[in-house]
Formats: structure tokens, C-alpha cells, sequence
């Protein structure tokens, strides 16, 4: 692997969490503020999915036509420019601009599949297991690192410039972190593929047939089915745990965050040490088979939290459960990315990680009423179901893993033996 370049975009998905751990637990402040319903919340997350799920294949195909600089600069600069309007649309108090602003970050934070892209040029077959580890461990460091800044900056900031507008810091804060990774971006990130134009014009921008040829691809749909309802369990999980914690233990949201924390400090350890190792002695088909079960045993751990018989017994089962959820997502990610980098053609990397994108983030925007809904009736109600569907994609991940792998080995065979990375 190429070093320098790989730990520019490592550093481009720590940005990306860390902005969205500083603005995501400030959301419900920012609405408030501004009278926003419960339902105006909603569609305020909602939005930032929906446009990933829209912008994340385009971007995706723009890459692979004009190189992945150039669309990781756009798109990094992009972040820069929405974080600066959350800012203000905090101190102006207006409800449009904080639409606008997650609407470009939904727009810009599709520079994930480019990334992933970026790392299938610069790996090997057999290291792209490592790079998606890599990769999926920088995204955990900035889900731990993030929250911390956000509360830092919002006590810093009502310390000095009082109530109304210290709340705004933590969105200036990721503002200049996403400056942070333009300029190593423009200084320090080589371009990773040799542009492509006379392909990209007779597919166009959209890049529809590109689509529609993944789309056709049975290996490749089955590992789309499986990242959907991976993504759609896990965000059952997401919506719902900070609820859990505060009615089971009656914490505030900063302690629910130091959990979350634990949780990513699990999952770095996991996709940053052992994805690796693990995919080169069983193969990325059977990880992404077993990963769906690890995680469902923590749902299972977790829905026996609210009955426990005393508090004591409540956190150690809460902490036990997020051990096996950590293990199972750690690997089930960045194997089925890989699975995915591998399996598209080498002209195809971005439109096709920015489709498997685009289909996580369609769980994200159906997902959070559901669990929300189902947590209504019943606190268990979202684990059960969530393991349950975990299950099922486990048996069909199992059940297609030897066509999967024999795809892999004929790709392999065919492949040009001088890769020149």
C-alpha cells in the first residue's frame, strides 16, 4: 500500500466522523432553539441520508470519469462551506438554513465511496480487506474523538460568548477540521487513477449503465441485500440506545456518549488489528457471513437489559452486549466493502461503492421511525427484531459465500499479473 496517500483519506474518514459526532448530538439543541417539532427533528436527519442516498453513486461515477482528487476536493471543500452554514443558521436562528446546511452535508459527506475508492487504487487484492479495516477504524477513532470535541467546544464556547451563540462553536470547529483535510487534500494527495474521459462520456454523469451493469452482477447484488439489512439492524441499535440507557440507568446524554465511545474504542481495535489478519486466513465471503451473527448475539444481550434484576447486573450485561455488537459490525463493514471493491471491474470501484453507499443510506433513512416505533412498544422490541434480521442476512450470506468466493478466485486467475500497485 502506498503510505502518505492512504493516511490523507484515513484522515478524510476521521473528518468525516469527527464532523458528525460534533453535530449530530448538537441537532436536537440547534431545533429546539428554533421551535422545531419532533417531526421537523426527523426530517432534519432524514434529509442528510437521503441526499447520501441520491449523491453517493454520482459522486461515485464522477470519480472514477475526472480522477478522486478532484471530486475528494469538492467534496471536502463542500463539508467546509456546510459546517460554516450550521454555524450560523445557530446564531441567526433560522430553521432554512439548518435544511441547507444538512442538505450539503448529506451532498458532501458522499465522499466516502470516492475514498474507498481511493483505497481499492492504492491496495492490492489481498490488502483490501486491510485498507476497508483501516479505513472503518478511522471512522471509529472520529466516533469517539468527535462527541468529545462537540462538548468541549459547546462548553468553551457558552463560557465565552454566552448561551446564544457559544452552541455554534462546534460547527466552526468542524468547519475548520474539514479545512484541515482540504488542504492536505490539495497538498499532500496524489491523483490515484489515470482519468478516463472517453469511457465516462459515452456512460454520461449519471453513469447509468455502470449502475445497471453492478446491478446486473448476482454476486454483487447479493452482497447489496446483505449491506442493507446489516445497516438497517445496526441503526435500530443507534436510534434507540441512547434511550435505553437513559430510562435503564436514568444517565444523562454525556454518559450515553462515553458509551458510545466505548463502543468505537471496540470497533477501532477490531477493524484496525484484526480485519486484516482474519480476511487473509478465512476470506472476506465468510467474514461478512459470520459477522451478522456475532452482532446479533449482542442485540439479544441488550434486549435482556431492561428486565435486569438490579443495576449492577443491567451494566454489566450493557457492557458485555457491546463487546460481540463491536466484533460483529467490525467485521461485517469493511469485509463487505472489500467483497464489494473486489467483485466491481477496475473501471467501476466509485459507482459501485458509492451504489453500496447510496443502499446504506437508504437503511439510514428508513430505519430510525421504525426503531423509534418499535421502541415504543417495547424497549426489546428493536433488539429482537434487529438480531432476527441479522440472522436471516448471516444464513444468506452463508448460503451464496462459496459462488461469492469462486467469483473472487476466477477474478483473481484472470486478473493482469504486473498490478503496479
Amino acid at each position: 500500500m502506498k503510505k502518505t496517500p492512504l493516511k490523507v483519506i484515513l484522515f478524510v474518514a476521521f473528518v468525516d466522523l469527527v464532523g458528525f459526532g460534533l453535530i449530530i448530538p448538537l441537532l436536537p439543541v440547534y431545533a429546539k432553539r428554533m421551535d422545531a417539532s419532533g417531526l421537523t427533528l426527523g426530517m432534519l436527519i432524514g434529509v442528510y441520508s437521503l441526499m447520501q442516498l441520491v449523491f453517493n453513486p454520482l459522486l461515485g461515477r464522477w470519480s472514477d470519469r475526472v480522477g478522486r482528487r478532484r471530486v475528494l476536493l469538492i467534496s471536502v471543500g463542500g463539508s467546509v462551506i456546510s459546517h460554516l452554514v450550521l454555524g450560523f443558521a445557530d446564531i441567526s436562528v433560522s430553521l432554512p438554513l439548518l435544511f441547507l446546511a444538512r442538505i450539503l452535508d448529506g451532498i458532501t459527506g458522499a465522499n466516502v465511496a470516492t475514498a474507498q475508492a481511493y483505497i481499492a487504487d492504492v491496495t492490492t487484492a489481498e490488502n483490501r480487506a486491510k485498507g476497508m479495516g483501516l479505513f472503518g477504524a478511522a471512522f471509529g477513532v472520529g466516533f469517539v474523538v468527535g462527541p468529545a470535541i462537540g462538548a468541549g467546544l459547546a462548553w468553551l464556547g457558552t463560557q465565552v460568548s454566552g448561551q446564544q451563540y457559544g452552541t455554534s462553536w462546534p460547527a466552526f470547529g468542524a468547519a475548520a477540521i474539514a479545512l484541515i483535510a482540504f488542504v492536505l487534500v490539495w497538498r499532500l494527495l496524489p491523483e490515484s487513477r489515470e482519468r478516463k474521459a472517453t469511457s465516462g462520456a459515452r456512460s454520461g454523469f449519471l453513469g447509468l449503465r455502470h449502475i445497471g451493469t453492478a446491478l446486473a452482477s448476482p454476486r454483487l447484488r447479493e452482497v447489496f441485500v446483505i449491506v442493507f439489512y446489516a445497516v438497517f439492524a445496526f441503526v435500530l441499535l443507534e436510534v434507540t440506545f441512547v434511550y435505553l440507557c437513559i430510562d435503564t440507568f436514568a444517565i444523562s446524554a454525556t454518559g450515553t456518549g462515553l458509551i458510545f465511545a466505548y463502543i468505537g474504542v471496540l470497533m477501532v481495535i477490531v477493524q484496525g488489528g484484526l480485519v486484516h489478519p482474519l480476511a487473509r486466513r478465512f476470506g472476506e465471503p465468510l467474514l461478512v457471513s459470520i459477522g451478522p451473527f456475532i452482532t446479533a448475539t449482542g442485540f439479544l444481550l441488550l434486549s435482556t437489559v431492561p428486565s435486569a434484576a438490579t443495576v449492577p447486573m443491567a451494566w454489566t450485561l450493557l457492557l458485555v452486549a457491546c463487546v460481540p455488537v463491536a466484533l460483529g459490525q467490525g467485521l461485517t463493514t469493511p469485509n463487505a466493502n472489500a467483497l464489494i471493491s473486489r467483485l466491481a471491474g477496475e473501471d467501476r470501484q466509485g459507482v459501485t461503492l458509492g451504489l453500496s453507499q447510496g443502499i446504506g443510506s437508504l437503511a439510514r433513512a428508513i430505519a430510525p421511525p421504525v426503531g423509534g416505533y418499535l421502541y415504543d412498544r417495547g424497549a426489546p422490541l428493536p433488539y429482537w427484531i434487529g438480531a432476527a434480521m441479522l440472522v436471516a442476512v448471516g444464513c444468506f450470506a452463508l448460503y451464496f459465500r462459496s459462488a461469492q468466493q469462486r467469483e473472487l478466485t476466477r477474478l483473481a486467475e484472470s486478473a493482469p499479473t504486473d498490478e503496479p500497485r
